[in-house]
């Protein structure tokens, strides 16, 4: 009967991980971005990953199929006692306060696991990370190029240690649990031979079927506390799990009610975010009309990209508003924003689907293969693409089709900007685009966007200072702060920073250092 429970609830464990796979998934886009991005939201997500996925001896399954031995262990048990009991019932007495006695210690050692879980967590957590790490083919150029297999090693044996000590630990506490209980056994042993010798009413028989029923009980009991053990350290997942479950969601797909029409307005009003414990931006006030060419630009960690994470509305601002249209960004409904801007992060992927399925970001049956070809055209891949053997239907990366392409750093962000032709959406933000392009691609790339998006909304933030930026005005940024706002001649006589950056890049392309 319990093999036959086992194998069905084996059964249902297994169709829940199946189904669940698309509510997990589902949980983790609703999250807020702020929160996938810290070190406590991936240790989260990786704990409650392992509570599910990890089989039936590790995480929720465990604790279920732990139970039912429970159970099956109790019958017996009980079973036992009954019939020790009606030849006596102080051996049976004897046994039982033994057993608690061993269960207190037990406790002692689950307590013990229980409070250095977390810690536990973090190591596997980084262990992850670098399994993560070794596993990515796009990181083995590096590491290879560059040596840095010794780093790596060196990191790896520093976290083994770590957890070998903490299981060298652990392991102290459960050796001088198992001791203890075993003298509790012994000692079980020895009052009921001292009981069985001081009672002369009882016969051979019954002096060996009480051994026997001792050394069962033992056995059964000791089994008992394994599987308690058990239940009790894969109980430590449920929390994991319970975090991940009850975690706060960005509710803004489904229940905000705020919808735009078309985009005429986003301001952002002495905006802080903080991040960890940095202050990443600090008093940002900013306005941008329909139409309107934004620059952003500043040194490297001026807080550029945190600001395009708090305008796409990824990051909620720790303090300060940011509304769009007048309404607070964070009441907008999350799939008319989508719907009304588009964003083009300096680190963006490129899914290993088809390049039809990645420009247009939804399936080939709803994608338009004319619209497709066209913004090809104009990012100048429509010739690459057309050599491939199934054209825009030929995947990217070899991760899910042995035939797909790999494509270069340059075409790569081409792919990007055509997915943001595709979308025409009325805000445009830009991270970082031309990065990987050489000049002449970059010129043409900004020729592109004036043509293209001529009467869009465009943000554009950048480190390089191309012709584009005279077309625009100009937002200056300096550890996490807006120091200028104005046009490129403005900027060259007032502010010394812009200055600076000018003639650097300037010099580069001239005679001179």
């Amino acid at each position: 009967m319990g093999i036959y429970f086992q194998a069905k609830i084996a059964q249902v464990a297994f169709d829940f991980r199946f189904d669940y796979v698309p509510i997990f998934s589902n949980k983790i886009f609703r999250w807020p971005q702020k929160k996938i991005d810290s070190v406590d939201g991936k240790m989260i997500i990786d704990q409650a990953y392992e509570s599910i996925y990890n089989g039936a001896n590790v995480g929720i399954e465990a604790v279920i199929n732990q139970t039912i031995l429970i159970l099956r262990y109790l019958l017996q048990i009980i079973s036992v006692l009954i019939l020790m009991g009606f030849l006596s019932i102080r051996p049976v007495i004897i046994v039982l306060l033994l057993n608690v006695l061993g269960y207190l210690i037990q406790g002692l050692g689950n307590r013990w696991y229980s409070n250095h879980k977390n810690e536990q967590n973090k190591i596997t957590s980084y262990q992850e990370y670098f399994s993560r790490t070794l596993m990515d083919r796009e990181n083995g150029k590096d590491i290879r190029i560059f040596g840095m297999a010794s780093l790596l090693h060196q990191y790896q044996k520093e976290l083994a240690n770590r957890l070998v000590s903490w299981q060298s630990n652990y392991s102290v506490v459960l050796a001088v649990v198992n001791i203890l209980q075993r003298l509790f056994n012994l000692a079980g042993i020895m009052f009921t031979l001292l009981f069985l010798i001081d009672n002369k009413s009882l016969t051979v028989s019954n002096c060996i079927f009480f051994l026997t029923a001792i050394q069962v009980m033992n056995t059964k009991f000791g089994n008992l506390r394994n599987a308690y053990t058990l239940t009790n350290k894969n109980l430590a997942f449920v929390p994991n799990f319970r975090r991940f479950v009850e975690s706060k969601l960005d509710t803004s797909i489904e229940d905000k009610q705020n919808n735009i029409n078309r985009f005429k307005q986003l301001t952002l009003n002495n905006v802080y975010l903080k991040l960890g414990n940095n202050d990443v931006l600090k008093s940002i006030s900013l306005s941008i009309h329909k139409g309107d060419k934004i620059i952003v630009v500043g040194e490297n960690g001026a807080g550029k990209s945190s600001l395009v994470k708090v305008l796409s509305g990824l990051y909620v601002p720790t303090s300060g508003t940011v509304k769009l249209n007048g309404i607070n960004l964070k009441l907008v409904n999350a799939k008319s924003l989508q719907k009304h801007m588009t964003v083009q992060f300096q680190d963006d992927v490129l899914l290993h689907f088809t390049i039809a399925e990645n420009i247009s970001c939804t399936d080939l049956n709803n994608t338009d293969y004319q619209k497709v070809n066209e913004v090809l055209r104009k990012v100048h891949l429509l010739e690459f693409v057309n050599t491939l053997p199934n054209g825009i239907e030929t995947y990217l990366g070899n991760e899910l089709n042995s035939n797909g392409v790999l494509v270069s750093g340059g075409q790569k962000q081409r792919l990007l900007f055509a997915r943001v032709l595709y979308k025409q959406a009325d805000l445009n933000i830009l991270d970082e685009p031309t990065a990987a392009l050489d000049p002449i691609s970059e010129k043409n790339f900004y020729r592109l966007i004036q043509n293209e998006l001529s009467t869009k909304t465009v943000i554009f933030v950048t480190h390089r200072l191309g012709s584009f930026v005279k077309k625009g005005k100009i937002v200056v940024m300096s550890k996490g702060k807006i120091i200028a706002i104005g046009l490129h001649s403005d900027l060259l006589e007032n502010c010394e920073l812009y200055r600076k950056m000018w003639q650097a890049q300037h010099s580069l392309y001239t005679a001179g250092d």
